[in-house]
């Protein structure tokens, strides 16, 4: 809310008026005296006149906080109504979660999740724009992620188990990097096969190829 500005024969008559106007506590509020006008015969006599602006203070926000309300504010933009749930960042990760359940969610994840990563990249932005770190940001409306997690298991297993057949590399369709993640986690202790992100840019595709044992064994 922009300043107003309110006039009073004292500070205190000033405040209280300003406080009424805004309907908040003189300590929810910014002030600065603008004047004080005494007037009156040599100055001893007359009117006091004690002017001021006033806003209320902007209250600090927690990164989690401030994101809730962007992702309001563009589901609201979108004709959407969202209900948002936080993780709280921890010693362990720098990591936020926010988990949106929305009707027609559809329309904010798109092909193959598009459409979110771009909402997440937007949030994450803002958010270390305004608090001059960089924290992770993970954005999941109505389950996708998991849902996406499984379908990728199931899919890079199924590679896998071509690559250790045919003793070929097996390359994915490009992922974004949350991911690629999924699929090298997935195999980081499997001796018989291995995996590599290839190519440029944000989304790169993963190579899933049998080690030499698995390599020269099965053909």
């Amino acid at each position: 809310m922009d300043a107003i500005e309110v006039e009073g024969k004292t500070y205190e008559e000033a405040v209280k008026k300003a406080s009424l106007e805004l309907n908040a506590e003189e300590k929810e509020l910014d002030i600065e005296v603008k004047e004080v006008d005494t007037k009156g015969i040599l100055g001893l006599l007359g009117s006091k006149k004690v002017r001021i602006t006033a806003k209320i203070r902007e209250k600090e926000t927690t990164p989690e906080d401030y994101g809730k309300q962007i992702l309001k504010d563009l589901g609201q933009f979108a004709g959407l109504a969202f209900n948002i749930k936080t993780t709280e960042i921890n010693d362990k990760t720098d990591r936020i979660l926010f988990l949106i359940q929305c009707d027609d969610g559809d329309v904010l994840i798109g092909k193959d999740g598009e459409a979110l990563e771009a909402l997440q990249h937007i949030l994450r932005l803002a958010i270390a724009k305004k608090y001059k770190q960089s924290l992770k940001v993970l954005v999941d409306i109505n389950g996708y992620r998991e849902k996406r997690r499984n379908a990728l298991t199931v899919m890079a297993k199924r590679l896998a188990d071509k690559a250790k057949r045919t003793g070929r590399r097996i390359k994915t369709d490009p992922l974004n990097p949350y991911e690629r993640r999924i699929i090298h986690t997935l195999f980081k202790y499997n001796k018989n096969v291995t995996t590599k992100s290839e190519g440029e840019g944000h989304t790169k595709k993963v190579v899933i190829s049998p080690t030499g044992h698995a390599r020269h064994g099965r053909r």
